[in-house]
């Protein structure tokens, strides 16, 4: 059974996630609303398996011919190399990348090259400008291994890489945490997935006890800098904004001239003992 629907209801990254829980196989399809006014360059197939990302091609027709036109631009094949695959490269039952590289005509690095070209390139330009329009997954739909490296990405890594290089926040500004809020995290272990140093540091500050303005400031961050990050852990289920419970007001008595005490400064190694832990992270 497919599932269709309109990005303004669900996310890129909810969309991801639904396929990488459910272990799902098949193709996603999207189409921007500029895709529907013949807009070539917006509109996008990738390819799925058992929940992790193996191809993206980019054009209203998905080509069988892309890695090999890449291949051709970078001379790593001759013309004659090139002609006699795509005879036979939409009869393979096997990534095209994993095939060249048994017959040693490519190597681990270039198949990551060209992977990062075909799938993280074109992923970082669809959350630049994929929050509006259709998206169709249909787990029916065959997968096509000329247009596979034979590498692969869990769907949340491709989410988090695309948020990473988001440049524009304005569509998601409204779903970004509250400077006044906390966030609280999920879970005690750190993630699987590879957090970058920034990410890491506000996921161990997420306890539920320090609003994002106070994390900002201890991390010396923008405070939206600081949202952006609560928004890519939240979206990826690591951390949840929780509202931070409003200090009891302070009662002042009234003492007899000299019989009390100056208030004691408030302590600061928490803090203190709390930066020495995130610099040695």
């Amino acid at each position: 059974m497919s599932l269709t629907g309109y990005l303004s209801e669900y996310s890129l990254v909810e969309i991801f996630n639904f396929v990488q829980e459910g272990n799902k196989t098949g193709v996603l399809s999207i189409d921007s609303d500029r895709c529907l006014s013949k807009s070539v360059d917006n509109a996008y197939c990738i390819s799925f398996q058992c929940g992790r990302i193996v191809s993206v091609t980019n054009g209203l027709k998905s080509s069988d011919r892309g890695l090999l036109e890449m291949m051709a631009q970078r001379q790593w094949l001759s013309l004659e190399q090139v002609t006699g695959l795509s005879f036979h490269a939409t009869r393979l039952e096997q990534p095209l990348g994993t095939y060249l590289k048994s017959c040693n005509l490519l190597d681990t690095e270039q198949l990551k090259l060209l992977f990062d070209a075909q799938v993280t390139a074109n992923i970082c330009k669809l959350f630049g400008e994929g929050h509006h329009g259709r998206f169709r997954f249909d787990p029916q739909a065959s997968l096509v291994y000329a247009e596979m490296t034979g590498i692969s990405l869990m769907a949340q890594e491709v989410s988090l890489l695309g948020l990473r290089m988001l440049r524009d926040w304005s569509s998601l500004s409204a779903k970004l945490p509250a400077a006044e809020s906390a966030l609280q995290r999920l879970s005690a272990t750190p993630p699987t997935l590879r957090l970058d140093t920034q990410e890491s540091k506000v996921w161990k500050l997420s306890l539920g006890e320090m609003s994002i303005v106070q994390i900002a400031e201890l991390l010396k961050l923008g405070i939206d800098r600081v949202r952006q990050i609560g928004f890519r852990l939240s979206a990826l289920g690591l951390v949840n904004e929780v509202v931070l419970a409003l200090s009891p007001p302070i009662v002042s008595t009234t003492t007899p001239a000299g019989a009390g005490k100056a208030p004691k400064p408030v302590s600061t190694s928490f803090l203190s003992k709390l930066m020495g832990f995130l610099k040695k992270a």
